[in-house]
């Protein structure tokens, strides 16, 4: 599956964490009432254990569970998760990125980090969400994606700041109409290069839930990012 993120008509489509649901099959509706998971059933491959509803149980762990880190092959960057053992890094096929996690074989949650060359010597975080979002619009044409006016808001990181947009989504395809709750930061973390951080979260009938999981990265993850090198990796 392809992975991409997308502006259109000046919205962002946030297809590269969006695409990984869309050949994915609907998760059947939610057995009442609803019955969390035996803890030795939590497992990285179903984090949602054997629950009534595995996918609303693994979105309650990612909006309670302490944070932790997981890294790059290259130990570059550490990627704060909440939940950290149930986290699989995973490579994105189509839209390569610096590193991705999923949680689950289900695809409860995704996450992608790309380092991407900055168009002006001295990158803004602003000037490097505006670049990102228009290297996606090309593939705007390939997927229909309906999208909230986005939510910008700033916060600390290290000594310097991230830019983060927070949006609702929706993409449809020929079986089903998906929704998803999704937020992505920009970070200059090295001269020269813009670093975006996107997670985005399926709703699948807990609407409450997976905005909790995008509201505690937006509140809480987002600055929690580490970056463990002084040299930038190279840009993809």
């Amino acid at each position: 599956m392809r992975r991409a993120w997308a502006v259109a008509s000046g919205k962002v489509l946030l297809l590269p964490l969006l695409v990984v649901f869309a050949g994915c099959r609907a998760a059947p509706p939610p057995k009442p009432p609803f019955r969390p998971p035996s803890p030795a059933s939590v497992n990285l491959v179903e984090p949602g254990g054997d629950s009534s509803d595995p996918h609303a149980a693994a979105l309650r762990r990612l909006t309670t569970e302490p944070w932790g880190w997981r890294n790059d092959k290259d130990d570059v960057l550490h990627v704060p998760l909440p939940d950290w053992q149930n986290w699989r890094r995973v490579r994105y096929i189509g839209v390569p990125s610096f590193v991705g996690f999923r949680y689950g074989d289900a695809h409860h949650a995704v996450i992608a980090v790309w380092v991407r060359p900055a168009e002006s010597g001295k990158a803004t975080t602003d000037e490097c969400l505006a670049g990102f979002e228009e290297w996606g619009r090309p593939t705007a044409h390939s997927f229909s994606v309906e999208i909230s006016p986005g939510t910008v808001s700033r916060a600390p990181w290290t000594d310097r700041e991230v830019l983060i947009k927070s949006v609702d989504a929706e993409i449809n395809t020929l079986f089903a109409r998906k929704t998803y709750q999704a937020a992505y930061a920009s970070y200059v973390m090295w001269p020269g290069t813009c670093t975006i951080f996107g997670v985005a979260v399926p709703v699948r009938g807990s609407a409450d839930l997976a905005a909790a999981v995008r509201d505690r990265y937006i509140k809480e993850g987002f600055s929690r990012i580490e970056r463990r090198s002084g040299q930038a990796p190279s840009p993809q």
